[in-house]
């Protein structure tokens, strides 16, 4: 099993490196998107919806590559890529711990903070690691729905006091 980091780089608050796989950089403070890059290709993924979550990622002509819809009932969602079906399905009642999975192997899980210099931990199969663009998606994916739920949480805590 490969442990890694999604870590901020010293160089560009904005830009966070997957060690071996790739990057994402964040388009801005207030941003709901990133650039990911990953062996000489680019993807541009954005968020959209207000009510429900739904991540969106094209290349660099503008073609669809990837979708997540977030799940209406519970944490995680569907998770389409480049033609394939993926589930992110949480695999910890008390963190923010998801597992991608493709049928009924797990790919990788992505334990997630939402902030900080290390806001995603990826753990991937050594055997057959998912293809780079995937693995950066999912994570943008998890930081997000992190973000979403200490959001949440905030807004609850705040509402009751």
């Amino acid at each position: 099993m490969a442990d890694l980091q999604l870590a901020r780089s010293r160089d560009d608050r904005r830009l966070y490196e997957l060690a071996g796989i790739g990057t994402l950089r964040f388009h801005g403070w207030a941003s709901r998107g990133a650039t990911a890059e990953a062996g000489g290709r680019s993807w541009q993924i954005a968020r959209r919806g207000l009510w429900r979550t739904v991540v969106e990622a094209t290349d660099v002509t503008g073609t669809p590559v990837g979708e997540f819809r977030a799940s209406a009932m519970r944490r995680g969602g569907t998770l389409r890529w480049a033609g394939n079906e993926f589930a992110v399905r949480p695999a910890s009642v008390w963190r923010e711990r998801y597992a991608l999975i493709a049928g009924d192997g797990e790919l990788a899980v992505l334990d997630a903070k939402g902030w900080g210099r290390r806001p995603v931990r990826v753990t991937l199969d050594d055997g057959d690691p998912p293809e780079p663009g995937l693995v950066l998606f999912a994570a943008f994916i998890v930081k997000g729905l992190a973000e979403d739920t200490g959001a949440a949480a905030g807004a609850s805590a705040a509402a009751a006091s």
